[in-house]
């Protein structure tokens, strides 16, 4: 049992190769597809190749270790440049080992004239590798390589010898099979891009607050983390603005939780047109946002949250025909390389809780209290 779940494990951590470098599935499917390949055909020629040594059938022998050495130097340069991103070399190499197999096993007629029955292998193997374009563009080369090789004058260009029927049947067989794999091809190209699309589609609602449409406390955790990296590497400064709603319990219990949700929205608004192209806006968590302001020292970040504060003070907000007095209390953060994001987060939210201490309506710390 040990035997056989070691055999599994080596067999998996195999065909998963190299899928670890990218997050694309397709990609990572069609590497997959080229290390199960690559083996299958590497073992197939392997063993078909020393059975026709052994049975005198040198030149066959030949071709097909020839397309043994092919397959393994494919896996080679697959391994070899797989970093540089160079599989689609291997599978070139692949799909190139298997025609030319392909057509002299036509030619030849391999072992008792049963070599064109491999040639049903040839459609689906190349629109695993080349895709719906490239798989039908490559088999109808193969067709007609085929049918140059089958039906030419007197059967010069062959060695084996068929009759009329057996060629046709091939013929019609690889064709209905092109077809039928060229359609499964497209369905499961667009199986996928529907699904990659809904994908995409769950992950931005997932990173976006229902209620303003603007990031959530997700998505601008991932952005603070992601802007830190490039402070660290560059060593420069940014800064955090948390902002909450001065006495916003008491506009929903005066006003409803219906005129709660719109000051929040149309907040929402006003600081998205307030700040820098290369700002980011979060709701924070209830009637609290967090500014991420990049490449920002202290004290441009308290003119950028001065500005908001003031913008806020001066633009009252009106709901079924009610003016909305709304003021806001700011604190600001500071991140650089001696201080992390939790860091920041937790600056900004402490001097939130002075700027409320002084009366709300303010931000902390001032300018002149900055060190």
């Amino acid at each position: 049992m040990k035997f056989l779940t070691a055999i599994k494990t080596l067999l998996v951590n195999y065909l998963n190769r190299g899928t670890e470098l990218y997050d694309d599935p397709e990609k990572r499917h069609r590497i997959l597809i080229i290390n199960w390949f690559g083996m299958v055909g590497f073992s197939i020629t392997f063993i078909l190749g020393i059975n026709a040594y052994f049975q005198n059938n040198d030149r066959l022998a030949i071709v097909l270790l020839l397309s043994c050495v092919l397959f393994f130097l494919s896996l080679l340069n697959h391994w070899k440049f797989l970093k540089q991103y160079r599989f689609e070399t291997s599978a070139t190499l692949i799909q190139l080992s298997l025609l030319a197999l392909m057509l002299y096993l036509v030619y030849s007629g391999g072992a008792n004239n049963t070599g064109p029955l491999w040639v049903f292998l040839v459609p689906p193997v190349m629109m695993f590798f080349g895709g719906l374009k490239g798989g039908l563009r490559n088999t109808s080369v193969f067709i007609t390589c085929y049918c140059i090789i089958m039906f030419y004058p007197e059967n010069q260009l062959l060695e084996a010898s068929y009759t009329h029927e057996f060629k046709t049947r091939v013929l019609y067989s690889l064709i209905t099979l092109t077809f039928l794999s060229g359609y499964y091809e497209y369905s499961r190209h667009q199986s996928f891009q529907h699904v990659k699309q809904l994908s995409a589609k769950f992950e931005q609602q997932a990173l976006r607050d229902h209620l303003t449409d603007i990031p959530n406390r997700r998505a601008m955790m991932e952005q603070l983390n992601y802007e830190y990296a490039r402070v660290v590497r560059n060593n420069y400064d940014m800064s955090i603005l948390l902002i909450d709603v001065d006495f916003f319990k008491k506009i929903n219990d005066k006003y409803g939780h219906q005129c709660g949700d719109e000051v929040l929205i149309k907040l929402a608004k006003s600081f998205t047109a307030t700040l820098r192209k290369q700002d980011m806006i979060s709701r924070w968590g209830g009637e609290e946002f967090l500014i991420l302001l990049p490449h920002t020292v202290f004290n441009d970040a308290f003119e950028v949250a001065e500005k908001i504060r003031k913008t806020i003070q001066q633009n009252p907000i009106t709901f079924d025909d009610k003016t909305i007095e709304i003021t806001v209390s700011i604190g600001i953060g500071k991140a650089d390389i001696h201080h992390s994001v939790d860091s920041a987060i937790s600056q900004a939210d402490e001097h939130l809780y002075q700027a409320k201490e002084e009366g709300r309506d303010s931000v902390y710390p001032k300018v002149d209290k900055i060190a």
